[in-house]
């Protein structure tokens, strides 16, 4: 019941094509939408990522700048005098240590906090009380960062240990080198605070975006986040990222994390944003600039939502032109229809006028030349009705006929009888036998036994009339009599054989016929031994069976008696189809015709019930 509804629902050349056409376009937008969609987000994501490589590059080179601001204050302290001096052999005097310290203040920057001169001695300097073992001190990552290079900066991100708070901040340490002579170093530790980033943050210009930095170790000791900050992708900052050192719980939960940075710093493939890296090469220092998707996926979506709406656009105007182009295909078409439809016989004379200058035009030209003809049609049926109505008055008529004839032979034969002339009761009783079979109340098939009874009385009388000039043999092998086969088809063949094979003798002609079955074939062979068949005679009829009806009657002459033979092979062919064999056989003692018919044709033959030939009296 669905399906008819679906059905009604969709029938038409119209609805068909153009959900047809609308489906197909629509595959072909959608696979196109994805193909762009996927290149747009590809090249987008691309694009993004240079732009935030570059924002990256520019807080880095903020980091530089201010590394070479350190470098240039660490040099500022080591040259000073009071700081040279402390490197020498010569005793340094309170009144010195007094103008170091107080020299060294002078050196007020923002975001310097404390600092620390350690002579090659252990002696400490400071603007504050500073107590320090010096065992511990060379074990400190401070001390052990310096290395072996004995003038360059350095810049910490580490525990304080120095100054007694403890807390993760930046320092600056160098070595100190006297100058004038070669003596032990010194150290100089400069801590920093909170403003040392200042000129970072100032160069992270984009407020949407996340800026890191990250020390050697993989630690976060810098981080500038948005205010508005989705709370996706800051659970996933979360995970990519890991606390400062300060700010883990316990010391376990310290190193489970420590064990996760190498491995998630180094992502840059996210799933809610874009992840840009860059380390200086001087520091080691990391910078990470971070762009959550709520940005990205943004831009994405409003790329995404104009190529929609053009597709979506580009889609209903496909729609709209394949109906319209239908409309007009199809209006003709139910114009046929409906006249179609409305067809009667009341209407032959109605003619359809299509000019769409397309191939309906020659469909309506059709209808119109098949109604002149159903028209005709019509017409010779009303003639043939009357004409059949005419055959079956003359067929009651020709009834009464044969019965007269039939007495009146009888009549014939019983005067013949009485007047004892055998040659007339003879030929009489042949004559009669052969009318009888000839006509077999009206029926087309005759059982074999009586196809070869019709040509053995054709016979008899062709002897009496033509005394001497033959003799006949009929031989029919056994279980084939009662097979139903097409009257007359071998009376013509004999005919032939007395009119062209004696036309040279005046007697000892002989006529054989012969009935049997054969490789699946019922066969009737007729033979004479009288003029042997021309050659080209041969061809002509030995080629009836494979032309067409037309061509046979220009192949015999009808003067040479080749009508019945050509009438003979036609009814074979209209009874049997393809389903026979007719040849002509030339041999060296006369002349061989040979009938073949399919046994299984022979099966769909009317078999009569009830009546008979002799019943015909």
């Amino acid at each position: 019941m669905k399906s008819g509804r679906y059905r009604k629902y969709f029938f038409g050349i119209k609805k068909k094509a153009v959900f047809t056409i609308s489906l197909i376009f629509g595959i072909i937008f959608f696979l196109t939408y994805l193909g762009i969609d996927k290149v747009v987000k590809e090249n987008t994501r691309e694009f993004l990522t240079e732009q935030y490589s570059y924002l990256n590059d520019k807080v880095l080179g903020s980091f530089g700048g201010l590394y070479e601001e350190l470098n240039s204050l660490t040099a500022d302290f080591i040259t000073n005098d009071y700081v040279q001096k402390t490197l020498t052999n010569q005793q340094i005097t309170a009144a010195d240590k007094e103008m170091l310290e107080k020299t060294l203040s002078y050196y007020n920057k923002s975001f310097l906090d404390s600092y620390l001169v350690i002579d090659n001695k252990g002696n400490l300097y400071s603007q504050r009380d500073v107590s320090l073992d010096m065992e511990k001190f060379r074990r400190s990552t401070i001390y052990k960062s310096l290395g072996e290079d004995y003038s360059k900066t350095k810049i910490l991100w580490t525990r304080d240990v120095i100054f007694g708070t403890n807390k993760m901040s930046f320092f600056a340490v160098r070595y100190i080198h006297e100058m004038n002579s070669v003596h032990d170093a010194g150290v100089l530790i400069l801590k920093l605070n909170e403003q040392v980033m200042g000129a970072v943050q100032e160069s992270a210009v984009d407020e949407e975006l996340a800026y890191f930095i990250v020390n050697p170790n993989q630690e976060v000791c810098f981080k500038k986040l948005p205010e508005s900050m989705g709370e996706n992708w800051q659970q996933e900052l979360e995970q990519v990222f890991p606390k400062a050192d300060g700010e883990y719980d316990t010391e376990a939960e310290m190193q489970q994390e420590g064990q996760k940075k190498d491995h998630i710093l180094l992502s840059n493939n996210l799933k809610h944003g874009i992840l840009s890296g860059k380390t200086d090469e001087k520091t080691q220092f990391t910078v990470i600039t971070y762009a959550p998707g709520s940005i990205t996926n943004q831009i994405i979506r409003e790329i995404q939502l104009v190529m929609g709406l053009i597709f979506g656009f580009m889609y209903i105007l496909t729609v709209l032109g394949v109906a319209a182009f239908t409309d007009k295909l199809t209006r003709p078409i139910q114009y046929l229809s409906s006249t179609m439809r409305a067809f009667d016989d009341s209407k032959l004379e109605e003619k359809v006028a299509l000019d769409t200058n397309t191939e309906l035009d020659f469909i309506g030209q059709a209808y119109n030349k098949m109604t002149v003809k159903v028209k005709s049609l019509m017409n010779d049926v009303m003639h043939k009705e009357k004409e059949l109505k005419d055959s079956e008055m003359q067929t009651m008529l020709y009834q009464i006929r044969p019965h007269f004839l039939y007495n009146t032979l009888d009549t014939i034969y019983m005067l013949a009888r009485i007047q004892k002339e055998e040659t007339i009761m003879k030929m009489t009783q042949s004559l009669s036998k052969f009318l009888r079979i000839n006509l077999s109340n009206g029926r087309e098939s005759i059982a074999v036994s009586q196809e070869l009874e019709h040509v053995s009385s054709y016979l008899e009388i062709q002897k009496i009339r033509n005394a001497d000039l033959f003799q006949y043999e009929i031989e029919a092998e056994q279980g084939i009599e009662q097979l139903y086969v097409t009257k007359m088809i071998l009376q013509p063949i004999v005919e032939n054989c007395i009119k062209h094979g004696f036309r040279d003798i005046y007697s000892d002609g002989r006529i054989w016929i012969r009935a049997y079955q054969e490789e699946g074939y019922l066969c009737f062979t007729v033979k004479n031994n009288g003029t042997v068949i021309g050659q080209e005679a041969l061809v002509q009829l030995n080629r009836m069976e494979k032309v067409s009806m037309e061509e046979m009657d220009q192949l015999i002459q009808k003067r040479q008696g080749g009508f019945g033979i050509c009438n003979v092979v036609k009814r074979l062919r209209l009874r049997y189809n393809h389903q026979i064999r007719f040849y002509y056989e030339a041999e060296a003692d006369g002349t061989l015709c040979v009938i073949k018919i399919k046994l299984e044709e022979l099966e769909n033959e009317f078999v009569p019930t009830g009546d008979s030939i002799n019943e015909e009296r």
